[in-house]
């Protein structure tokens, strides 16, 4: 729900609307190590932390391809990620806006959404759901509630978590590499 919404919405003209940590976050779908992120304040869209965690990611791990959901579409983001970084951008198309005089829904704008809308990948976009495995595996192992108090703490204490999980991941792999070369087959 947007801040202007909640503003208009006669249920909220008296109050705010509670503002939380927002989290926006870019990892890779092989390992769930988390590559990118920007921590903000909610209830806000998504687009707005895109530029920042896309050229974090890429300046730290370069990619190839890049999958997001539909507050992510925008022509502005696919220019930046095809033209300015090099990076394949796949982000199903955002039809909202107000209907044609037909009925139709309104016109794709941009060289970059017209060509998705004409052959979406919709094989490769399936691996998108891995973000959200991501932020599953922080919630659980590492507690979903956080207990700093101030806006800046838990932004720091959210940046850890995800970072935590980064160590974890890195420490497996480490240990199943230490054990696979390590195993000695006996035969009795």
């Amino acid at each position: 729900m947007s801040h202007y919404f909640t503003r208009r919405c006669a249920h909220h003209r008296a109050h705010d609307k509670a503002r939380y940590p927002k989290v926006s976050a870019l990892c890779d779908t092989r390992s769930h190590l988390v590559l990118g992120l920007v921590v903000d304040r909610g209830p806000k869209p998504d687009h707005c932390e895109f530029k920042a965690t896309v050229r974090d990611a890429h300046a730290r791990q370069p990619f190839a391809t890049l999958l997001g959901d539909a507050g992510y579409d925008s022509e502005p983001a696919h220019r930046l990620c095809r033209e300015e970084l090099g990076v394949r951008s796949i982000f199903p198309l955002n039809r909202s806006g107000r209907r044609r005089q037909d009925g139709r829904p309104p016109r794709l704008g941009g060289f970059y959404r017209r060509r998705l809308a004409r052959r979406f990948p919709a094989k490769t976009y399936g691996q998108r759901w891995q973000i959200e495995t991501v932020f599953s595996m922080v919630k659980r192992r590492l507690g979903s509630a956080l207990t700093a108090r101030s806006y800046h703490s838990q932004n720091r204490e959210t940046a850890l978590r995800l970072l935590t999980h980064n160590l974890m991941i890195l420490l497996c792999l480490r240990l199943l590499e230490a054990f696979q070369q390590s195993r000695t087959l006996l035969l009795c």
